[in-house]
């Protein structure tokens, strides 16, 4: 299958970061829904970190959002194709004013 379907994601705040700063918010996409974890972290090189982390067995990234040469990740999506869900998930978060305590 190809085409605008198949590409379409979307992201939901499933818990608002709480006094410990840990939030939670998942990706659905055609194929499956995946649940992160999420709490911002320090970044003194621009933009705002968030330290990522896949539930269950997934990795921790590391991942920073802002204007467009602000934004970074360390997943293979990133690192291969200059953007990924988790970016451009954390991008709607923050542009929908659900991102902070």
């Amino acid at each position: 299958m190809s085409g605008a379907s198949s590409q379409q994601r979307t992201i939901r705040l499933v818990r608002p970061q709480q006094v410990d700063g840990i939030g939670v918010f998942s990706i659905r996409d055609p194929r499956r829904t995946t649940f992160y974890t999420f709490c911002e972290i320090p970044c003194a090189i621009g933009g705002r970190g968030f330290a990522v982390h896949k539930l269950g067995l997934g990795q921790l990234y590391h991942v920073r959002i802002g204007k467009r040469q602000d934004c970074s990740c360390e997943c293979l999506g990133f690192l291969s194709r200059g953007v990924c869900r988790h970016v451009l998930g954390l991008l709607a978060l923050s542009r929908h004013g659900l991102l902070g305590l």
